[in-house]
């Protein structure tokens, strides 16, 4: 009996090394052998950042600076969308004056309060981290902003713009922020409880208002994103594409993308043009066609805390997807965990862990995961060509199914001065691979440069691997199975 169910026993655990893979120090397959080549005389668009979304409620005095710490000088983050309150309900539409503002003693009162306090610190520490965040305003209204018959749907626009407005003019001559963008809206095609609901017609008269409040307030500078929906809906787009007279007042489009599996990533691993891709498509024909498409949320939606790394490549996988088809940034949600104002509960999808007894943060999976991209791909830097190098297979009908790049997603960028270069990619297969990489199209100081490796995968956190130079082309550098890998000149230690 013993005998047997040793048997038994190495049976199973053989299974789990074909499932898993070895261990750190486990014996290892013979990786397998690729080529690439990365084309810097094709470049496609140039990267504004990357970053989080930014809830300051746990300012706590100072002790949410460590995670701005981790998220700027660690992850590298470039960007963040900052949402001061949750609620866009901080002023009280039955405290306005006859012309439709707020009295000057009521405004002080509000943005001297310790929710704006707190917001006004937190945005101030970003600053002095070298980071403009940009506003955004999402959660309910306040009823008196809304239709009598439906309050959760935004009619007053003027409102609605003098409320934004005048938090804008407060940061910027009260307290000496610096920004440049505001995201007025949030998934407003959704409505309550994350933002107003706003039908086509009403996203074109609230834009219209804020403009002009801007332009009455003085604040010109102020470009806004434009729409943060939900859903990547033509007709919301097309609207505001018929009105070309704003192309100077738009930074950029925010979508978002979210998923719990694989559901929402139906136009496969590679190939195809998503939904979210036809949006960029058509603005790119548009007068709107200097203005790029961001990303300004993404993630995954399980909370059930169990499957981290799990999340973490599903969010990779989906960041991925948008920057190769043309978005110029990602902002992940969200920074840390953290109480949502607007729907009253504590959510976990935050890249940091946060220790509410001791108000620290550490990073989850998710967050190294994000690294391999954040960290290493620079604003300014262009996304270029990747080409994979396959054999001929003679016409094999099963050439595809054969072809080993299917299981790779990868995306290849460039620095400005075309001396540097990522490559950010996935490597889905169970087997260790041997990528020669060649290179083509950039500056002859780029030969004197190392590449090192970096991997999550496993234990594995954006971890160093391979090192190698670039006096002799190609170069060959090793990743391993079901990992989330980097390949870079930008050489640091994570």
């Amino acid at each position: 009996m013993k005998d047997a169910a040793l048997r038994i026993l190495c049976l199973f655990c053989a299974g789990v090394t074909a499932v898993f893979g070895p261990g750190e120090s486990g014996a290892r397959a013979e990786p397998l052998k690729l080529q690439l080549v990365l084309d810097a005389g094709k470049t496609f668009q140039t990267i504004d950042g990357f970053g989080v979304n930014f809830n300051p409620a746990q300012w706590r005095n100072g002790t949410l600076k460590s995670a701005i710490d981790l998220l700027v000088d660690d992850l590298g983050c470039t960007m963040i969308r900052f949402d001061p309150t949750g609620l866009a309900e901080w002023l009280d539409p039955a405290r306005r004056n006859p012309d439709g503002s707020w009295p000057d003693a009521y405004l002080k009162e509000i943005y001297t309060s310790p929710i704006f306090r707190d917001a006004w610190a937190a945005f101030r520490a970003l600053n002095a981290k070298g980071i403009e965040p940009f506003f955004n305003v999402s959660g309910r209204i306040a009823a008196g902003l809304g239709r009598p018959e439906n309050p959760r749907r935004l009619a007053d626009f003027q409102g609605y713009a003098e409320m934004l407005v005048s938090m804008l003019e407060w940061a910027r001559r009260q307290e000496g922020l610096r920004f440049h963008c505001l995201s007025p809206f949030n998934e407003t095609d959704y409505g309550y409880p994350e933002g107003p609901r706003l039908e086509v017609e009403d996203l074109i008269l609230a834009t219209q208002a804020l403009i002009k409040k801007l332009d009455s307030h003085g604040l010109v500078d102020v470009q806004l994103v434009l729409a943060d929906d939900a859903e990547p809906v033509m007709a919301r787009f097309e609207a505001i594409l018929n009105h070309p007279e704003w192309h100077n007042r738009v930074r950029a489009f925010g979508l978002h993308t979210y998923g719990d599996g694989d559901e929402f990533d139906a136009v496969g691993w590679q190939g195809g043009v998503s939904p979210h891709g036809q949006i960029l498509n058509r603005v790119r024909a548009s007068p709107f066609a200097q203005s790029p498409l961001w990303m300004t949320e993404y993630g995954d939606l399980d909370l059930s805390g169990i499957i981290e790394q799990e999340i973490g490549w599903r969010s990779t996988r989906r960041l991925l997807k948008f920057i190769n088809e043309g978005y110029s940034a990602g902002l992940i949600w969200d920074a840390f965990d953290n109480l949502h104002k607007h729907d009253g509960a504590w959510s976990d999808y935050g890249i940091l862990a946060t220790d509410t007894n001791r108000w620290t943060y550490t990073p989850k999976p998710r967050y190294y995961a994000a690294k391999q991209m954040f960290r290493f791909v620079r604003p300014g830097f262009v996304r270029i060509a990747v080409r994979p190098v396959r054999p001929a297979r003679n016409a094999d009908p099963y050439a595809g199914a054969r072809d080993p790049f299917r299981h790779l997603l990868l995306s290849a960028f460039a620095s400005p001065d075309r001396e540097g270069f990522t490559l950010v990619g996935m490597n889905r297969s169970e087997r260790d691979l041997s990528l020669t990489v060649t290179l083509k199209g950039f500056d002859a100081k780029c030969g004197i440069k190392r590449v090192q490796v970096y991997e999550t995968a496993g234990q594995r956190n954006c971890r160093p691997g391979d090192e190698t130079g670039l006096a002799r082309q190609p170069f060959t550098a090793n990743v391993r199975a079901k990992s989330v890998f980097t390949l870079t000149t930008l050489y640091t230690n994570p």
